[in-house]
């Protein structure tokens, strides 16, 4: 495929002060090649982050590459135990929408051994342009999906989290084929946990939950939506579509929300099975600016065999505060801060980070304080 577009409107992030810096701390993790911060003006995923009420520019820059991260940090550690280096693997990023986990797998694995296939060709594209990677235009079908050769990995990132049931098995059985003997494909769901029990008793037998509707409004919404589904229909399908695979499950591995399911083309390895550390869990529960105090309240939980995350609350990118150890019990642990108005500017960055024990990182909140503020003339 010819690249003849030119991003002539591409979004530069790092040029925003706090996004720049945030950007150096996830480049000092010893990988030695740069990350590339360059954002495609359509992608959807930044446009979700930067739908999020009091995100902003950089704050929508800061959760778009938070989540990057942590999914190729996932990955890469799989890789590592399947294959020693990562830099030996192939992979094929499907569906990697316009690059937002695929600018930290070239950093670890080199990008000629990087295939992308994304169904827009202008995404295909500009990750070819941005990345170095090989690219191939999807389909809406599987079965009309012409793609060479055999991966040692297959990534399906938040892909079967929006597919129907009539579509959930036919991909999962043409993406099974691509995985070289050996290899390893990976793709999320999301877990009937996160709906509430009614919804979830409403499903029955089925095990799947379908919403038509997405992030993405490029994509026909009854063909790729939001679906939730219980362990018996995932392993169900893939006993069909992968006969003679392993299928592992790590409930919320996908940056502590989704769950990872890992399916090992034999022949399967010997040896200790695969660990894979999970991203805290935790949500605000509770908050308000009222007479000039912010208060934040919330929940967070590491993993079963983990201490309770710490908890931190950053002005812009530096550390204001830790939430006490005392409030905890068990691997959980409810957090607050209060602060003063005054103590950071209504534009600068404000988050609330987990930090599990084995060093993971997740953002709980994150804004400015701008939309939560009375407007000057209300004040006068």
């Amino acid at each position: 495929m010819a690249d003849t577009e030119i991003d002539a409107a591409v979004l530069e992030p790092a040029e925003w002060p706090a996004v720049a810096e945030y950007a150096r701390a996830l480049e000092a993790d010893g990988a030695g090649s740069p990350l590339v911060t360059a954002i495609h003006p359509e992608d959807e995923m930044f446009r979700y982050e930067l739908s999020l009420a009091g995100r902003g520019n950089e704050g929508a820059a800061v959760g778009y590459f938070s989540t990057g991260s942590a999914i190729a940090g996932t990955v890469l550690e799989a890789l590592r135990w399947r294959f020693g280096d990562p830099r030996a693997a192939t992979l094929l990023d499907f569906a990697s929408g316009r690059g937002r986990t695929t600018r930290f797998l070239v950093r670890r694995i080199p990008a000629s051994r990087i295939t992308v296939a994304e169904i827009d060709a202008a995404s295909v594209g500009f990750q070819r342009r941005t990345f170095g990677v090989a690219g191939v235009v999807s389909t809406s079908d599987p079965e009309d999906l012409r793609l060479d050769g055999a991966f040692d990995a297959v990534l399906a990132c938040s892909f079967f989290s929006h597919l129907p049931a009539g579509r959930f098995e036919r991909w999962l059985a043409r993406l099974y084929e691509l995985v070289a003997p050996g290899g390893m494909l990976f793709f999320s769901v999301h877990g009937m946990r996160l709906l509430e029990e009614a919804e979830r008793r409403a499903a029955g037998d089925a095990g799947i939950v379908f919403r038509a509707a997405s992030e993405n409004p490029r994509l026909d919404t009854a063909e790729y939506g939001t679906s939730f589904v219980s362990e018996e229909f995932v392993s169900a399908a893939a006993a069909r579509a992968a006969a003679g695979a392993r299928l592992l499950r790590f409930p919320y591995g996908l940056c502590g929300y989704q769950d990872l399911c890992v399916l090992l083309r034999p022949p399967l390895p010997a040896g200790p099975g695969l660990l894979l550390p999970r991203h805290p869990l935790g949500a605000l529960v509770t908050s308000s600016v009222e007479a000039g105090r912010v208060r934040l309240e919330g929940w967070t939980e590491g993993d079963a065999d983990e201490h309770a995350p710490d908890v931190r609350l950053l002005f812009r990118n530096e550390v204001a505060q830790t939430s006490p150890r005392g409030e905890v019990d068990g691997t959980r642990r409810e957090w607050r801060f209060d602060f003063s108005v005054e103590a950071v500017g209504p534009d600068d960055l404000v988050r609330v980070e987990a930090v599990s024990e084995r060093g993971l990182v997740r953002i709980l909140v994150m804004g400015t304080l701008r939309p939560y503020l009375p407007s000057p003339d209300a004040r006068a």
